[in-house]
């Protein structure tokens, strides 16, 4: 088990290694929730004391003996379980669309109830636990912030990590200097308002070296993409634009408005469950000039049908 108490908030490949383990070894964790003693279950955003500097606290790094600069860094996920409870937010200047909601909020879910969260009043969505950061130091720069990925991959919020998936990760510095952090209980593809739901988690992790070069991190799953029942089919929208992240507006845009039109929610309710439960994807992008970017929500989550 390593040191939950021992966390660091950036990337910096100078840090001590905080455990050493041998190829194959695995290593248990009891990792902090983003925004740990920041944030306490039922705050509104005004009780809230949000540190962006501080945010993020990663686990690590782990040395690997063994791991070489071009090795390649195997890493499989035995084990993912949430805590007690999580949050999701809208923060001021943050998300996909911060004109639309300048407004902060925060909310809180609880996650004790079993295998399902309520993301909006009557809208229940599977947890699906995974890591948003998992990542090996960088050789350069020696020091990074936290929040975007890097070649070592970092911030990925890739939410198919989920338990007995295996990522690998390019390998640049001795040991591979490995470390991981911002859990998350369940989010969309796209993390479109910002947040996740954002909780601790213990995790196992098996951490073996592999003596070949990737050009980036590559992943496989456990099994299908998506947790949610899928038998109902999906609500989609387009967003049609000669700029994708244009496109990706106008596609989040339209789902919020249906969503709010023929479900009843909020459109704020509306906006973060489409960042905890819907998926942003690019439908097409051959045709020149213009691309198609898409937005997808389970119909089997929603609370009535259209």
């Amino acid at each position: 088990m390593i040191d939950a108490t021992q966390v660091h908030h950036d990337w910096d490949n100078g840090l001590e290694p905080l455990l050493r383990i041998a190829s194959g070894d695995t290593v248990h964790y009891d990792l902090r929730m983003a925004g740990h003693g920041q944030i306490r279950e039922g705050d509104a955003y005004a009780d809230t004391q949000l540190d962006f500097a501080t945010l993020y606290h990663l686990s690590g790094p782990v040395f690997v003996e063994g791991a070489r600069p071009c090795d390649t860094l195997k890493v499989e996920i035995l084990s993912l379980t949430p805590g007690d409870w999580g949050w999701s937010s809208i923060l001021p200047g943050l998300g996909l669309l911060p004109d639309d909601f300048p407004e902060p909020w925060v909310t809180t879910f609880d996650l004790r109830g079993g295998d399902t969260i309520e993301a909006a009043p009557g809208v229940h969505i599977p947890m699906a636990p995974f890591l948003g950061t998992m990542g090996t130091h960088p050789d350069e720069p020696r020091t990074a912030a936290a929040f975007p990925p890097h070649k070592g991959g970092g911030n990925m919020d890739t939410r198919h990590l989920t338990q007995g998936s295996t990522l690998w990760l390019p390998i640049w510095c001795e040991g591979a200097l490995f470390s991981c952090g911002d859990p998350h209980a369940a989010q969309g593809d796209g993390e479109v308002c910002v947040t996740a739901v954002e909780c601790p988690m213990r995790a196992s992790l098996r951490l073996t070296v592999e003596p070949r070069t990737i050009s980036g991190p590559t992943f496989h799953t456990a099994g299908p993409l998506l947790s949610v029942d899928e038998s109902a089919g999906h609500l989609g929208t387009m967003g049609l634009h000669a700029d994708l992240m244009e496109g990706a507006r106008i596609a989040v845009r339209s789902m919020i408005d249906r969503l709010e039109a023929d479900h009843g929610l909020s459109r704020r309710d509306a906006y973060v469950l489409c960042s905890l439960a819907g998926d942003l994807k690019i439908f097409e992008i051959v045709d020149s000039g213009v691309w198609n970017v898409g937005f997808t929500m389970p119909r089997a989550i929603l609370p009535t049908s259209s």
